[in-house]
């Protein structure tokens, strides 16, 4: 991260967190692959990019013009965060499928940006300070979306009608392969893109392992509906 930001004379530490984001808002619903051909969706960065390779027209909207441009029509979806930040956009008002996986976005990283020489200025104990403030901001904020997120989607279900739905299975599937591609094609522009993808490839591997025998049975049996929990 730190290398990263070197030649900007910058030093970066995480410092807020969405936790998994939501697909998104679709005025019509999602039974296949050839759905998306020709959709208008609102939806930035690298997930445009795999989204246009099965057909959907990729629009670039700021957050504050999402809800009238899927109200009127002039999209046909959308992606902005996830149900507390969707719901004060108004965006269950205009469309009323509401889609996961976030295949496309598991968290959302927000910065804190230091100048590098502001940053070597500070003693050490102002150093470990600002490092624990940020450690701390990033830890409330993943708790804060995971609270308020179950609140706003039980709310967006029960009481405004949104169809809270996962992609099928061979949509998600489809969008996992391209998703690969890209990324593999992205890192293989320059060494640091590589070396970030490589380094991010290689962790989530040796996690996976660790997370099949310990949060995924826990989320999937345990703490199911029909659990103990």
């Amino acid at each position: 991260w730190h290398e990263v930001y070197k030649p900007y004379g910058l030093v970066a530490f995480p410092m807020g967190n969405t936790g998994v984001q939501m697909t998104g808002w679709f005025r019509e619903p999602i039974n296949s692959l050839e759905d998306f051909n020709g959709l208008k969706m609102r939806i930035p960065g690298l997930a445009g990019k795999v989204y246009q390779q099965i057909g959907v027209e990729v629009k670039l909207l700021p957050g504050g013009e999402i809800f009238p441009a899927l109200e009127r029509g002039v999209i046909d979806a959308a992606e902005f965060v996830g149900p507390y930040q969707d719901r004060r956009l108004g965006l269950q008002k205009a469309a009323k499928y509401y889609y996961t996986t976030g295949w496309h976005e598991p968290s959302n990283v927000t910065e804190l940006l230091i100048n590098q020489k502001a940053w070597e200025s500070l003693p050490a104990d102002l150093q470990a300070i600002v490092k624990n403030a940020a450690q701390a901001c990033n830890l409330d904020s993943h708790s804060w979306c995971e609270a308020n997120n179950a609140a706003a989607l039980r709310d967006l279900v029960e009481n405004y009608g949104v169809i809270a739905q996962t992609l099928p299975d061979d949509v998600v599937t489809k969008l996992k392969g391209i998703t690969k591609d890209t990324l593999e094609a992205e890192a293989a522009k320059d060494p640091v893109t590589k070396k970030v993808h490589d380094s991010f490839m290689a962790f989530r591997d040796t996690h996976r392992e660790w997370a099949a025998i310990s949060e995924e049975p826990y989320h999937g049996i345990i703490s199911s509906k029909d659990g103990m929990s």
